[in-house]
């Protein structure tokens, strides 16, 4: 990979992270004030937890991605960014467009879910 692709695939990962971390900040904002004391109302109350629940969801699931963010670019300094994990084949340059912290083809990823591994 040519030092013009790296710092293609740089800047996307750079924005998957920071459109993650403006997300948390959002997420945590609206835990921290969303709280509104006792509900008055059970139904209230219901609305309250699983939107809560629904707020951690989220944000652990960004965690894992900014993890697979942070592997793409450690990658990237070990020029071994958009091989695949499995197979060891180049990962295409549209997936890695589309998603630029796959670890894998599309071919052994879809063999990973298929199995669900």
């Amino acid at each position: 990979m040519n030092k013009k692709d790296k710092k293609y695939y740089l800047e996307l990962l750079n924005r998957e992270k920071e459109r993650i971390f403006k997300n948390l900040g959002y997420l945590k904002e609206g835990i921290g004030s969303g709280e509104k004391g006792i509900p008055t109302h059970i139904a209230d109350y219901g609305t309250d937890e699983f939107e809560k629940g629904l707020d951690i969801n989220l944000s652990d699931e960004e965690r894992k991605i900014l993890e697979k963010i942070d592997i793409a670019i450690e990658k990237l300094d070990k020029n071994t960014y958009g091989i695949c994990e499995s197979c060891g084949k180049k990962i295409s340059s549209s997936r890695l467009k589309a998603l630029p912290y796959a670890r894998y083809c599309i071919n052994c990823q879809r063999d990973k879910e298929k199995g669900g591994r």
